[in-house]
């Protein structure tokens, strides 16, 4: 890549600089238009050797020469006449002493490389900035996605400890009614500990139920954020990073990561509508008035498919 590409490639601050160095005496257009020329050749040590810088200077002349032709078949007459007077300029002022001409022209290469270090020095640092911040925000990713795979995890549990207790109270219930119709009769004072033990069991279980429920609530709300992040910050990242790979840029290397967590979400979803069709199994074995499952279920539902079809 050529330095003057370079330097057209900054921003505007950095231009301004790159055409306070050029004046009528050696106007910007030369450098435009013969910038792979110029850079091709060791103007250094022509700035010491009267000889070589003669040459230089005659074959800048017919550089010159050779884009006025270009121009003339383009039918551009105001750039004819921009080279024609550029022509005239050099020929005044180099004609006899091409050396200060290659000495401008050394100086001129030297002070864009100047201008040029600074710009990409300023430029890797903000790019380690950048590269800074999108770990930090990788890394809240990676832990917003591990905690819905683990309050997901966590769920189940409840959910297995809600059943054991669901079936340790139809058990208890069923055998207290047993008891009540035996011949013999049963102490009441048994039965009256035995109807605690199983109301305190069906309080224990309904807040059970409440709190799976809000949980489940929670851990879908955790799962739209990451969503929405993913789909409104960091698909249009990957996008951006691929176009410019595309046009020769660093190669893509997020779009593995990317797949992985949309890939964990989707599979934690998932495992939301298992636990969801469980919840239901109990409420179709056990339910009650004000039962939180009864309530909450059309809306789990409704809010997991939707999250699903994102």
């Amino acid at each position: 890549m050529s330095q003057w590409f370079r330097l057209q490639q900054l921003e505007s601050k950095y231009l301004e600089q790159v055409g306070q160095l050029y004046d009528d005496n050696f106007p910007m257009e030369i450098r435009q238009y013969l910038s792979h020329w110029i850079e091709s050749h060791d103007w250094e040590l022509a700035a010491t050797n009267d000889s070589l810088a003669t040459v230089r200077f005659h074959d800048l002349l017919a550089q010159l020469d050779d884009q006025y032709s270009r121009f003339a078949l383009e039918n551009n007459f105001l750039m004819q006449h921009n080279i024609r007077k550029i022509k005239r300029n050099l020929q005044d002022n180099f004609q006899e002493d091409p050396v200060h001409m290659a000495m401008i022209i050394c100086s001129f290469l030297r002070e864009e490389q100047k201008i040029l270090a600074v710009a990409e020095k300023t430029e890797d640092n903000a790019g380690n900035s950048h590269s800074s911040v999108v770990v930090e925000k990788h890394k809240e990713m990676d832990h917003k996605v591990r905690d819905i795979k683990s309050r997901v995890q966590e769920i189940e549990q409840k959910i297995k400890s809600l059943e054991d207790l669901q079936d340790e109270h139809d058990f208890k219930y069923k055998t207290l009614q047993s008891r009540e119709h035996e011949p013999n009769g049963t102490n009441q004072r048994e039965i009256k500990r035995e109807e605690m033990l199983i109301r305190e069991m069906f309080i224990k279980m309904n807040m059970k139920r409440e709190e799976v429920v809000r949980q489940m609530a929670d851990v879908l709300n955790l799962v739209e954020q990451v969503e929405n992040t993913l789909i409104s910050e960091e698909l249009p990242e990957w996008k951006r990073r691929h176009q410019i790979a595309c046009i020769g840029g660093p190669p893509n290397a997020c779009l593995d990561q990317l797949q992985t967590w949309f890939t964990s979400v989707a599979e934690s979803l998932q495992q939301v509508r298992q636990h969801l069709k469980k919840l239901l199994e109990l409420e179709q074995k056990y339910t009650y008035e004000n039962d939180p499952i009864t309530q909450k279920k059309s809306f789990l539902e409704d809010r997991t498919l939707l999250l699903f079809r994102t």
